[in-house]
C-alpha cells in the first residue's frame, strides 16, 4: 500500500478522535497497536476511486479531499476532510471498492486501521459500529441535499446552499475552504462562486478571508438558498 508506515500512535491522541474519546485506556491501546500512520504533501494520492477497500481512514493533520468523477468524466468534490474526522467507512461494512478518490489537500498526516483490524474492532465494541451507522446515514443525507444542490437553478442558491451545508456538516460558521473549492462542489466556474461571494460579503452575509469563510446571517442565506 502506498507509503503507509507501522508506526504507533499514541493513546492521548486517539482519545482527541471523536469516534474512540470514550474508550477504557487498554482498549486505546490496543486501537493504537493497530492503526498504521503515513505523512502526506499536498496533492498526494491516498486511493483512487473503484481500488479495493483496504481499511478506515482518518485526518490527523492537515485536510484530504474526496472527489467522485461522473460518467462525462467530470469530478465533483464531495467533501473536504478535516482534522480527528474519519473516512472510506463505508468500505468495512460491504468490503467493497473506494466509492471515491482521496487527495491530500495539504501536507499533513492520515492513519488507516484494516478493514480485519477494525471488524475485530466493532465486534468487541458495538457501540463503535453504531456510531459509524450513525454517520453512513448522517452522509446519505448530506448526499442527498448536495444533489438538490446540483439541480438549483440560481448560481447564488446554489452557492448559498453549499455553505449552509458545509456549515452543517461541519458544526461551525467558518469554513476553512477556499473559493475553488466551493465552486467544486456547488458544480459552478470559480469566476461566478466568487461573484456570489463577493456579493454576499458586500450584504453582511458573510465574512471572506482566504480559504476561510464565515457565515454571518444563516437566515438570509436560507432565503437564495430557496431561489429557483
Amino acid at each position: 500500500m502506498r507509503g503507509v508506515r507501522s508506526i504507533s500512535i499514541s493513546s492521548a491522541l486517539l482519545r482527541k478522535l471523536p469516534l474512540f474519546s470514550e474508550l477504557p485506556l487498554e482498549d486505546l491501546q490496543f486501537v493504537s497497536s493497530i492503526v498504521r500512520t503515513r505523512c502526506v504533501n499536498e496533492g498526494e494520492l491516498l486511493f483512487a476511486e473503484a481500488e479495493p477497500g483496504l481499511g478506515v481512514w482518518f485526518v490527523l493533520e492537515g485536510a484530504v479531499r474526496l472527489v467522485k468523477t461522473d460518467p462525462l468524466g467530470r469530478e465533483q468534490l464531495l467533501k473536504v476532510v478535516m482534522p480527528q474526522e474519519f473516512f472510506a467507512e463505508v468500505v468495512l461494512f460491504d468490503g467493497g471498492s473506494y466509492p471515491a478518490t482521496a487527495i491530500a489537500a495539504m501536507e499533513g498526516s492520515v492513519a488507516i486501521i484494516y478493514n480485519a483490524d477494525a471488524l475485530l474492532l466493532v465486534q468487541s465494541h458495538p457501540t463503535l459500529a453504531w456510531h459509524f451507522l450513525r454517520v453512513l446515514s448522517a452522509r446519505l443525507r448530506l448526499a442527498q441535499e448536495r444533489n438538490r444542490i446540483l439541480s438549483a437553478g440560481a448560481a447564488s442558491a446554489k452557492v448559498a446552499a453549499t455553505l449552509l451545508l458545509l456549515s452543517q456538516e461541519q458544526g461551525q460558521d467558518s469554513i476553512p475552504l477556499g473559493q475553488q473549492d466551493i465552486a467544486d462542489m456547488a458544480g459552478l466556474a470559480r469566476e461566478t462562486v466568487s461573484r456570489v461571494l463577493v456579493s454576499f460579503a458586500k450584504k453582511g452575509l458573510i465574512s471572506l478571508r482566504r480559504k476561510n469563510i464565515t457565515l454571518v446571517e444563516k437566515k438570509q442565506l436560507a432565503f437564495y438558498a430557496l431561489e429557483q
